[in-house]
């Protein structure tokens, strides 16, 4: 992106924050960029599983740490958005489908798959969190720890 784009931009940004943000509807949601959808999908699963973990009682960073990074991988994520494929409506199952379908840089620690499948799980989230759809939210979030907490504890013993 060129680097008068970029301070363009971050002016843009500078100037909109702190004021109230526009509602989207679910349909402008939907017709998002995948994979804006999949950066706050990213940050809403993130926050979900630190929570969580927190939430065990566990309150050194460091094991906290180690744990959110395991299970916000694009390995767990790929299983989960597997498992729970069956769950979602029309709606959902395209906006991931589209994401998935969206090419972008694979890192090292993932298969080209497994990273395809991980961002359309985050592209739900985030569909699902733009669109203020908090409730649905909710339920594959929860569903979502289930399934990463069963196999944890079937891997472990």
């Amino acid at each position: 992106m060129e680097f008068k784009r970029v301070l363009f931009l971050k002016k843009q940004m500078a100037h909109k924050i702190g004021k109230a943000s526009p509602v989207l509807d679910e349909q402008e949601v939907f017709s998002m960029d995948a994979l804006t959808l999949a950066y706050i999908g990213d940050a809403c699963w993130s926050f979900f599983i630190r929570k969580a973990l927190i939430d065990t009682g566990i309150y050194n960073v460091q094991i906290l740490n180690s744990l959110a990074s395991e299970i916000v991988s694009a390995r767990w994520q790929s299983r989960i958005l597997f498992e729970i494929r069956e769950l979602l409506n029309e709606r959902e199952l395209k906006v991931s489908k589209r994401a998935r379908n969206t090419s972008s840089h694979v890192p090292k620690s993932a298969t080209v798959e497994e990273y395809r499948e991980s961002t359309a799980f985050e592209a739900l989230l985030g569909y699902l969190y733009l669109s203020g759809q908090k409730q649905r939210l909710d339920f594959i979030l929860e569903k979502s720890l289930r399934y990463v907490a069963g196999e944890m504890s079937h891997e472990n013993g």
